[in-house]
């Protein structure tokens, strides 16, 4: 079916420079529609007893058909990253929007999805959250070694390993509680020096690389230094993956594993991922494939 007039989709992103967004927005304009570049940031709302609009920067109305989210941008005042949000829940109240709002936040929350994973029955390492540092003591005490990483957090910034062994183990974490309020607290999962990414766009996993961690370093994450290589799909990665996603309830999705001594066990899901890594290691596009899937809604 041909649309009557020319479709205009909106791409919330922070850097149009960006591989992922200007992936986006290249695929948008091959499909024949009109990629509207949106930052969050940057968009304001009105609101009367009639009506509630949404306006760019230049204080015109956001017109557009459909929503990607390649990023929410980084936002440290409660204020700013609700408001971001909001923006997105009004959005999606007349426009198909990709990942939603409640899809993106469930995977931002590093307790809340490992709440979603458990209830799924999907294989995660022991996490405990807590405040209290008796209690981070002893589940350290218990692992040997564990990962603290922020319950939101991205690109692998935060994360800090602690050992039982550590003289100052108990200072370390009395500073990050300082710091941090609440600390995630994550079995260590001894491993290949590498986790696995797999990109899932609706029911279907349409690749996976290796991130391999530099030497002496336990985030594999790409943007920290991470290595991308080619990853064979077997059937439980593609399994683990798409129950991961739907877990979460994206559209779409970035799905991190970890190869342990008794199997594949589920470390997170990016609701907005980058897809640079699997395009320069097996040369997929997967943001191809998610407008592909956004078009075939509207269409």
């Amino acid at each position: 079916m041909v649309p009557e007039k020319e479709l205009k989709i909106g791409v919330a992103l922070t850097q149009p420079e960006d591989w992922t967004a200007a992936a986006f927005v290249k695929n948008i304009e091959r499909s024949g529609a009109q990629a509207v570049p949106l930052n969050l940031a940057q968009l304001s709302a009105s609101l009367s007893s009639a009506s509630c609009s949404v306006s760019d920067a230049r204080s015109q109305p956001v017109d557009i058909d459909a929503l990607i989210i390649r990023d929410v941008g980084i936002s440290f005042a409660l204020e700013q990253i609700s408001f971001k949000f909001d923006l997105i829940r009004q959005l999606e109240a007349v426009v198909p929007v990709m990942n939603t709002s409640a899809a993106i936040q469930n995977a931002a929350n590093k307790f809340y999805s490992f709440v979603l994973f458990q209830r799924a029955q999907l294989p995660i390492p022991r996490t405990q959250v807590t405040a209290e540092l008796n209690v981070a003591l002893n589940a350290i005490g218990a692992w040997g070694s564990a990962i603290v990483k922020p319950i939101f957090g991205s690109q692998g910034k935060g994360i800090v390993m602690l050992s039982e062994e550590e003289p100052n183990v108990s200072s370390n974490l009395e500073g990050l509680f300082k710091e941090r309020g609440v600390l995630y607290i994550q079995e260590f999962v001894p491993n290949p020096g590498r986790d696995i990414r797999v990109f899932v766009v609706g029911e279907e996993a349409l690749g996976a690389i290796y991130r391999v961690s530099l030497q002496g370093s336990v985030v594999s994450n790409l943007s920290q230094g991470g290595r991308p290589v080619p990853c064979a799909l077997t059937g439980e990665i593609r399994s683990l993956a798409v129950r991961a996603t739907k877990a979460v309830g994206a559209d779409f999705a970035g799905v991190d594993l970890i190869e342990g001594e008794d199997g594949l066990l589920l470390l997170e899901v990016n609701g907005t991922p980058s897809g640079r890594g699997i395009n320069q290691a097996c040369g997929i596009d997967v943001t191809e494939r998610i407008v592909a899937s956004l078009f075939a809604q509207l269409l």
